[in-house]
């Protein structure tokens, strides 16, 4: 079944629709979709579609050669002597119709052949943009595509005529795959399993939360038991250093110096690990609202929840699930825990929230920025955080997200007021977004209702 990728599969057919020559770089993190929504894309239409391997361009050309030769129903005839006949041939079969030729891990390809980027500008200048392929690149590294595809350094700079940064489904699209449970579990799957498809996927419906975790996680022969590992692998030279910043960050180390220090490498190598790993879209750097991205209180996370759940309850119990002590890390390790670790998964959730109201017109304010914020307190000279804050010029949203138990209390309003003017007291109006995990006190509902700058958002609102 495809779900979810409905605006981005029109927006590709609407460029198809044109018949004319299309260019379109397709990138995002692994298992994110892409494949998934060009098989989709595809349906119905001449298509000629080859996944490049991690091999040497010889023989990549060798298969890409077999794949257009069976396209076109020619079997006996030679490799093609290079990459710039390859596409000339297929120019020349497609002269007036439409064909669609899509390059899947594409970065394996220029990687071992730097040089195809400039067969394709050179052919894209003076033949092919005569034509009506519609020819697609598409890349796990984002790193690479960003910078070697899409930057202005790249030979096919200017060249593309669309492009896509496909990015994991926020909670809202993510709970078409949980529609069978109640919110509050579909909201604690969603932290475990994230955004990814074929994440979610492997949740059961008639299973509970708990089932789902031990199957899911803790079984050694589950699809998720090795998954980040493998991935790691996949992608990296050293997965073993890789691994552990990961599992240092899920275990609440966030600042460069804390992660080399429970890593025990010097911090340089690690924050060159790091950027490679932000460039896989498993790690996301993040400074306080407002300041620049070069500013010293840099701190890092785990962009997936998957891998953000895989590291601080499956990796380091490995051997006691190995030796069938799933019960004991359900009920020991990762049960009295997770409510913890749900509050940082909430937080993602109420900016998802807030960015969808913003789209739809929905808030006080349209914003243009929106971010965590956290800064020393001048009168206590405490650390002082807020959870989100949005603006649009001097107009902002101040948010608190809590995920626990107990109804929301009126003492938590004035914290986070008080803290907004630690932020900002030149602030020109402001509004208070309140989320909870369950209610809010009587207090609060009549704070609410005597000012209108006052917003409370329950769980049940942030999944209507």
């Amino acid at each position: 079944m495809f779900i979810g990728r409905e605006r981005e599969l029109a927006d590709l057919n609407a460029m198809y629709d044109q018949d004319k020559f299309q260019l379109f770089v397709l990138y995002g993190r692994r298992r994110v979709g892409k494949t998934t929504l060009l098989n989709e894309f595809c349906k119905g239409k001449d298509a000629i579609f080859y996944s490049a391997e991690q091999s040497n361009d010889k023989l990549n050309l060798e298969k890409f050669s077999a794949h257009v030769f069976e396209f076109y129903g020619e079997m006996t005839l030679e490799p093609f002597s290079s990459w710039e006949n390859a596409l000339l041939y297929i120019h020349n079969r497609q002269q007036e119709k439409r064909l669609v030729l899509v390059f899947d891990e594409f970065p394996y390809l220029a990687r071992r052949n730097m040089a195809i980027l400039s067969v394709l500008q050179h052919l894209i200048d003076h033949t092919l943009q005569q034509g009506c392929l519609f020819i697609v690149l598409c890349g796990s590294y984002m790193g690479f595509m960003e910078k070697d595809v899409l930057g202005s350094k790249s030979p096919i700079f200017g060249r593309r005529t669309g492009q896509l940064h496909m990015k994991s489904f926020d909670y809202k699209d993510s709970m078409h795959f949980l529609e069978p449970f109640p919110d509050e579990e579909k909201m604690k799957l969603y932290g475990a399993f994230g955004g990814t498809a074929l994440y979610l996927q492997q949740v059961e419906s008639k299973k509970s939360f708990e089932e789902n975790i031990k199957d899911a996680f803790l079984r050694v022969t589950a699809y998720l038991y090795e998954e980040p590992l493998l991935l790691l692998r996949q992608e990296v030279q050293e997965p073993g250093v890789y691994s552990a910043i990961i599992e240092a960050i899920a275990a609440g180390a966030s600042k460069a110096s804390e992660i080399a220090a429970k890593t025990g490498e010097e911090q340089a190598k690690c924050i060159k690990y790091i950027k490679t790993l932000c460039n896989l879209g498993i790690l996301y750097k993040e400074t306080p609202f407002g300041e620049k991205d070069s500013s010293r209180k840099t701190l890092y996370g785990i962009s997936d929840f998957m891998f953000r759940f895989w590291y601080r309850y499956v990796f380091g119990n490995r051997t006691l699930i190995e030796t069938g002590a799933q019960e004991s890390v359900w009920k020991k390790r990762i049960e009295p825990d997770y409510n913890n670790y749900m509050g940082l998964v909430f937080e993602k959730v109420c900016r998802d929230y807030l960015l969808r109201e913003n789209s739809a017109g929905e808030l006080p304010i349209l914003f243009t920025s929106i971010g965590r914020w956290w800064g020393t307190d001048p009168a206590t000279r405490q650390q002082v955080e807020i959870d989100l804050i949005a603006n649009d010029g001097n107009d902002y949203l101040i948010c608190e997200c809590k995920w626990r138990n107990a109804p929301l209390e009126l003492s938590v309003l004035n914290k986070l007021r008080q803290r907004a003017d630690v932020f900002n007291k030149n602030r020109r109006e402001t509004w208070y977004y309140l989320f909870s995990r369950t209610s809010f006190t009587s207090a609060v509902l009549e704070e609410a209702k005597r000012d209108d700058h006052v917003v409370l958002v329950d769980l049940k609102r942030l999944l209507r």
